[in-house]
């Protein structure tokens, strides 16, 4: 290999180098900057209690840990309990009534504003985070 092939092959690696180091860069501040965002569903166990906005009633939902959780109605006058799961950006809910309720909603939650927004049936129902 001539000299002038052996500078051109070392000047595209130092170049190819060079670039990779400054995407590693980036996205490493980019990493280093972003907040911490927790998993959806860490993150409504983590709330105390969700309370139904807007409402007379008092409805409370709370995710005790992954998968179970209780809620009330009437200030936990009566309380039930529920099993959950989030699956493709649907909350699945079976709860133990005075008989099993299985619900399934379309979910959004902004863990930056404490607000879970559930929808079924061109109805929505919005819950905020209560700590």
């Amino acid at each position: 290999m001539d000299k002038k092939k052996k500078k051109i092959l070392f000047m595209s690696v130092f170049v190819v180098g060079l670039m990779t180091l400054i995407a590693g860069t980036v996205f490493l501040v980019l990493n280093l900057t972003r907040g911490t965002e927790v998993a959806d569903g860490e993150y409504l166990v983590s709330v105390d209690r969700w309370v139904l906005a807007d409402s007379e009633d008092k409805v409370e939902w709370k995710f005790t840990e992954i998968g179970k959780g209780s809620l009330t109605t009437n200030a936990h006058t009566n309380d039930y309990d529920f099993i959950w799961a989030l699956e493709e950006n649907k909350l699945k809910i079976e709860t133990d009534w005075l008989y099993d309720l299985e619900n399934e909603y379309n979910y959004s939650l902004n863990q930056d504003t404490g607000e879970l927004i559930l929808s079924a049936d061109d109805v929505e129902y919005r819950f905020v985070a209560q700590q």
